[in-house]
């Protein structure tokens, strides 16, 4: 009869619980002196996946070379908690084998020191990405397309993601797309440098994009064309018909629709909201009817709160000071430039009426 002999072998406990036994001492360092909350400080611990990860950090020589390296760059400490809450792996760098020349190569090529600091906190990549292989490649690129560093530094400042991909694989296509429909150079060169995230779509999303931008009956020689691109660009088909109900809701015929859309294709763009907000808010001020806010379609790409509601406020003082007029109020009024409004309609009833450029300041918080 065979004995049957059960032998214990002990758990063995699981990576994670390794982590934690020194998770203390990190966690700690990341709230004292680099000044990340305790939240953030464990979320920051957990990222570190290795053990050889949590001895190289035990030594923090190289986290507090990492911690002068943010100082020296004007990072503040809000920006240096932003950057490492992101980015953990940061801890462990060699500043002046891996940070530091990516940071000359930036300032030399135009960025200034509190731009570069800004976009790094808004995309950690720019830190990430290899130097060689990524990011001197990619400016490259797009100096062929926009020729000087200034521009090529408007298009990363526009799309930082622009650093982060393979610009050969990903923009040249499209790029040679647009060149084999019709599209001049230098609309191309201006997409690139003010919506450069457009170009670096997947080839068959970029195909459907333009398709869709043709059957609204753009012509690619135009500088509408790339406007629409863009626009189309930024939203799926699902999301665009559900923006074109929102219209029709205020009574509004669909052809017209579509063709204030092909007009200024820009108002696809807006938020379901904030459609609804500004129809209400110049349907209820001024009592324009819908129809009419729409054959300005512009309006409603303004910011009611820094623009479109403290002009109607100083439009309203001045009715009832009855120094307005008999002229009726028109969209213009909202179209003109600060400078030029200021001076018309601010600076000339200073003596009369002085409430007007008191209450246009409160309603912009100047």
């Amino acid at each position: 009869m065979l004995l049957r002999i059960s032998i214990r072998v002990p758990r063995i406990p699981p990576f994670a619980f390794f982590s934690t036994l020194q998770s203390p001492s990190l966690t700690s360092y990341l709230t004292d002196v680099w000044g990340l909350s305790p939240a953030a400080a464990i979320a920051a611990s957990s990222k570190l996946s290795s053990i050889s990860d949590w001895n190289r950090v035990s030594t923090k020589s190289k986290p507090d070379s990492v911690l002068a390296f943010f100082r020296s760059h004007g990072f503040t400490p809000s920006q240096i908690t932003k950057v490492i809450s992101r980015y953990p792996r940061f801890l462990l760098s060699d500043p002046a084998r891996t940070l530091q020349p990516k940071m000359d190569f930036y300032l030399r090529s135009g960025f200034s020191p509190s731009t570069i600091t800004k976009l790094i906190c808004s995309n950690v990549d720019l830190l990430r990405s290899s130097l060689k292989k990524r990011i001197i490649p990619s400016f490259e690129f797009l100096k062929t397309i926009l020729h000087t560093d200034e521009h090529v530094v408007a298009a990363v400042k526009r799309s930082t993601w622009v650093f982060h991909v393979n610009l050969g694989k990903k923009m040249a296509p499209n790029i040679d797309t647009l060149h084999r429909i019709g599209v001049p150079t230098a609309n191309i060169a201006k997409l690139a440098k003010t919506h450069p995230s457009v170009l670096i779509q997947s080839t068959g999303r970029f195909g459907e994009s333009l398709e869709r931008v043709l059957r609204m009956g753009h012509c690619p020689g135009d500088a509408m064309f790339i406007i629409a691109l863009h626009s189309v660009s930024a939203i799926s088909v699902a999301t665009l018909k559900r923006k074109l109900e929102v219209y029709k809701s205020f009574g509004l015929p669909e052809d017209k629709i579509v063709s204030r859309v092909n007009q200024k294709p820009m108002i696809v763009n807006l938020s379901e909201d904030n459609i609804r907000k500004s129809f209400g808010f110049f349907m209820e001020k001024l009592k324009w009817a819908p129809d009419f806010v729409f054959s300005s379609p512009v309006l409603l790409t303004l910011s009611l709160e820094k623009r479109v509601a403290p002009r109607v406020s100083v439009y309203e003082i001045l009715v009832s000071k009855n120094l307005w007029g008999e002229k009726p109020i028109v969209p213009r009024f909202f179209f003109i430039s600060d400078e030029k409004f200021s001076k018309r309609y601010l600076l000339s009833f200073q003596n009369e009426c002085p409430e007007v450029l008191e209450t246009y300041k409160a309603m912009r918080r100047e």
